[in-house]
């Protein structure tokens, strides 16, 4: 398998685990989906609702043909969206979840997110993309009201205007790129990405490979900087080492003698 997975899940300092992550492959080794949802706080359910994000995007995964990979994400999200709903008779009191997808067929990937779940993809140890908060901090930077995420935008972080779950309509944000050899994405909850500096990721990732104990370091400096107010920490991760030709294996081997 040209692909190498990991992933990290921690309670942090938070009473309740409302983060919820997956990783899925097909049986022939080419296809795969990445999910990661975080239960939003502050409303019953919040850990029930990220479950049903996972478990939608499981069956959906398993029993689809996917020949449109941007709407079979966008259906992951609206499918959950509703089933969410469904906890509650007054949708306006559902419960809500942020989301965030990765879908790898072949040399391409796919990628949807709803709320403020990242998800960045590196190359040569630089970020190339990143996904961009649907948070009330995000717009006014955005806007130009502020300039960066520092103590004037904390109080802000956790308003949403988008997320999974209640009378508003989901409205995912999808992208799509081209891979290459030793592309990582990391898909991860804002009790990470809050609390350790993107460009660090591959540095760390160098010493500790992310299919050893590569995620479980990443969560760790989380809660190391993120202490007492440290939030649910979860992290999933894949990095493609596209498979070498019989003639470079061979070649290899003759530089090794």
């Amino acid at each position: 398998m040209p692909w190498k997975f990991g992933q990290a899940i921690n309670i942090g300092e938070r009473r309740e685990q409302q983060d919820r992550i997956g990783i899925f492959h097909a049986g022939d080794g080419k296809r795969h989906l990445m999910v990661v949802a975080d239960g939003m706080g502050g409303i019953p359910r919040g850990d029930q609702a990220a479950q049903i994000v996972v478990d939608t995007a499981e069956q959906a995964f398993k029993k689809n043909k996917i020949r449109n990979p941007e709407l079979f994400l966008e259906d992951i999200c609206s499918q959950s969206h509703e089933r969410i709903n469904q906890l509650e008779t007054d949708i306006s009191l559902a419960p809500g979840t942020t989301c965030v997808l990765l879908y790898i067929d072949k040399h391409r990937a796919y990628w949807a997110h709803i709320g403020d779940s990242r998800l960045y993809h590196y190359r040569e140890d630089r970020l190339i993309n990143q996904t961009l908060d649907h948070s009330l901090v995000q717009l006014m930077i955005d806007q130009g009201a502020i300039e960066d995420r520092g103590s004037e935008a904390r109080s802000l972080q956790n308003q949403l205007y988008k997320r999974l779950g209640g009378p508003k309509k989901p409205e995912p944000d999808i992208h799509t790129g081209t891979l290459k050899n030793g592309d990582i994405f990391l898909l991860c909850s804002d009790g990470f990405w809050q609390f350790v500096e993107k460009d660090l990721v591959p540095v760390i990732l160098k010493v500790h490979p992310l299919d050893q104990d590569g995620p479980e370091r990443l969560v760790s400096l989380a809660l190391q900087n993120g202490g007492q107010h440290c939030d649910n920490i979860s992290v999933t991760l894949a990095q493609w080492e596209q498979a070498q030709t019989g003639f470079i294996q061979k070649m290899l081997s003759l530089l090794k003698k």
